[in-house]
């Protein structure tokens, strides 16, 4: 299954407001993401065959004693363009943790991982 692709993280953030990457650099490398054991994400799926970081957004994953929050799982080539929509609407943690307990090396295990995460149903 191929990803919705933004080819700018303009469009990314307006498509997404609500998980936006940040504008700035500094920021955005400051995210806690996960680029298998820092080689990259191995692109299997768009043909690219580059090496991604998969980023959890807002504010990156929660970290110990935070709580935990719905957000956007995408892929990135180090924080530029273009801008992969893994899992939209996850639990962050949730969707790092089944990451790191899986560590895949390509984007289409990641995926796979992602997939098998439950969309939280909005609060009446």
């Amino acid at each position: 299954m191929t990803p919705e692709r933004h080819d700018s993280v303009a469009a990314y953030n307006a498509a997404y407001p609500d998980s936006p990457i940040p504008s700035e650099p500094a920021q955005r490398h400051a995210l806690r993401g996960y680029h298998a054991a820092m080689n990259g994400v191995t692109d299997d799926v768009t043909g690219s065959g580059g090496t991604l970081t998969v980023e959890f957004l807002p504010g990156g994953v929660p970290g110990p004693g935070e709580e935990d929050r719905v957000g956007t799982v995408v892929a990135t080539r180090w924080g530029s363009e273009p801008v992969l929509v893994l899992a939209p609407r996850v639990p962050l943690r949730a969707a790092w943790k089944a990451i790191i307990d899986r560590w895949p090396a390509r984007l289409s295990e990641v995926q796979d991982t992602l997939h098998t995460l439950r969309t939280p149903t909005p609060a009446a």
